[in-house]
């Protein structure tokens, strides 16, 4: 039998978003849903907020640069 996909926002809220750290809160029940669906402790994030970096990667590798896309 196929299963609709879960929706993973379900349960987390955005907080807080200025385009390069984003804040997000996981509930209990998200939280307990995910263990439930057989996903391990160290694969999601526990209840509570959580301050996440966006575009972290070229920031710690400055000695990667992005190539220019020509068409």
């Amino acid at each position: 039998m196929n299963e609709e996909p879960t929706d993973i926002t379900e349960g987390i809220s955005v907080i807080e978003d200025d385009g390069e750290t984003v804040i997000i809160e996981v509930s209990e029940e998200n939280y307990q849903r995910d263990l439930a669906a057989g996903l391990d402790r160290d694969e999601v994030l526990k209840p509570g907020r959580h301050t996440l970096k966006r575009g972290g990667f070229l920031k710690r590798h400055p000695e990667l640069k992005p190539r220019k896309k020509t068409a």
